[in-house]
């Protein structure tokens, strides 16, 4: 079963939490590209999400003209 993608909320919050973990202190070392990593995911998710809730959007205002 394929592992489900989260969504722009949940992806944001595992950014935020990365980043408040890495700037708390001396991140772990042996961690640090892995949570990196982690976070270069999520942020394409983000990513992804606004470009296609932009292009919905854009879709609608374009059926109102």
């Amino acid at each position: 079963m394929a592992k489900k993608e989260p969504g722009f909320n949940e992806a944001l919050k595992g950014i935020e939490e990365i980043l408040k973990k890495i700037e708390e202190g001396e991140p772990d070392i042996d961690r640090l590209s892995e949570d990196v990593k982690k976070a270069a995911e999520l942020i394409k998710i983000c990513r992804r999400r606004l470009r296609e809730t932009e292009e919905k959007i854009d879709g609608i205002m374009e059926d109102l003209k």
